[in-house]
C-alpha cells in the first residue's frame, strides 16, 4: 500500500477520476481520503495501465497550463487573459511540431519520452509521495524544457505583434494616401516588376519618382524600399499579384495592408494578359 498526497483536495478528486475512467475496477483497491489517494496494491499493470496515465495526463493537461499561466505573469508580466491564451495557442502550434523554423529548440520528439521515463522509473518501486513535491523536484529538468519552448513563444508572440503593429501602420498610410495610379499589376516569380494598367512596365526611376520618403520617416520599422515603400506611395485602387508563390512572406504582407484592393493570381495569367494587349 502506498498515498498519493495532493496540495489541493480538488487535484486528489481530478486523479482519482481519472485514474477510475482508465480502469473503472480499480476502485476495488483504490480510494480516495480528502487530499490523499490510497492504493493498495503491488499489481506492476495496475500502476501502467491506470495510474501513471492518469497522472501523465493531469500533468500535460492541467499542471503544464497552470505552470506557463504562472510564469507568464510572475516572471515574463503578462498579466492579460488574452495574451496567455495568444501565446499558449503559438506554444501548442510549437509543441506540435508546426513551427520547426524555430532555431535552437531542444528535440519535440524527446519531451514525451522524459516524461515517460521519469514516471515509470519512479512506479518502478513506488512509495507514498507528495505529488507536488514530485513535480518540483524529480521533474524540473522536464520543466526547464518546457519554459524554452515558452521563451520560444513569447518570442513569436512578440514579433507577431511587431508584425501586426507595422501592417496596421502602413494599411493607415495607404488609406490616407491619393492614388496615383488606378491599377498596379505586380509579378513575382525571382523578383518583383511593376506594371501600369496598360501593363507597360514601370522602372525603377519611375517608382522612385512615385515614392513619397517623408511618409515613411517616422517608421520605426525597416520599409522595404524595393517593393512596399513605392507600392504604398503609388496607393493603386486596385492591385493585381501575379505568383505562383503565394507563401512568399512579402506576398502576404502585400496581401495584409490592400486587403480587398488585391487579387492574387497564378503567374502565367499576367503572360496571357500581356499576349492579348501586344
Amino acid at each position: 500500500m502506498f498515498e498519493i498526497s495532493f496540495r489541493d483536495e480538488l487535484d486528489a478528486k481530478t486523479v482519482f477520476l481519472r485514474i477510475l475512467e482508465t480502469n473503472p475496477e480499480g476502485d476495488s483497491i483504490l480510494s480516495l481520503h480528502k487530499e490523499k489517494i490510497v492504493v493498495e496494491s503491488k499489481d506492476i499493470v495496475f500502476y501502467q495501465h491506470a495510474i501513471i496515465p492518469a497522472l501523465k495526463s493531469f500533468i500535460t493537461k492541467v499542471k503544464e497550463k497552470a505552470y506557463i499561466v504562472s510564469t507568464l505573469e510572475n516572471i515574463f508580466y503578462f498579466k492579460d487573459e488574452e495574451e496567455h491564451e495568444q501565446i499558449l495557442c503559438i506554444l501548442q502550434s510549437i509543441l506540435q511540431g508546426e513551427r520547426s523554423d524555430i532555431p535552437n529548440l531542444p528535440p519535440i520528439q524527446e519531451r514525451e519520452k522524459q516524461l515517460d521515463s521519469i514516471i515509470h522509473g519512479f512506479f518502478m518501486e513506488p512509495v507514498s509521495f507528495s505529488f507536488d513535491s514530485f513535480l518540483t523536484f524529480r521533474l524540473k529538468e522536464y520543466y526547464d524544457t518546457l519554459q524554452i519552448y515558452l521563451e520560444a513563444a513569447i518570442d513569436e508572440y512578440k514579433l507577431e505583434q511587431e508584425y501586426q503593429t507595422f501592417i496596421h501602420q502602413l494599411r493607415e498610410l495607404l488609406n490616407a494616401t491619393d492614388s496615383k495610379l488606378n491599377e498596379v499589376h505586380l509579378v513575382y516569380q525571382y523578383q518583383f516588376d511593376f506594371y501600369d494598367e496598360s501593363l507597360n512596365h514601370i522602372t525603377k526611376n519611375q517608382l522612385i519618382k512615385y515614392m513619397n520618403r517623408t511618409h515613411f520617416n517616422n517608421y520605426s520599422y525597416y520599409i522595404d524600399s524595393v517593393v512596399l515603400a513605392p507600392l504604398v506611395s503609388i496607393a493603386p485602387r486596385k492591385l493585381f499579384l501575379y505568383t505562383d508563390n503565394t507563401d512568399h512572406q512579402l506576398v502576404e504582407t502585400i496581401r495584409n495592408i490592400f486587403e480587398e484592393r488585391t487579387e492574387i493570381l497564378p503567374y502565367h495569367y499576367f503572360g496571357q494578359k500581356k499576349s492579348k494587349i501586344d
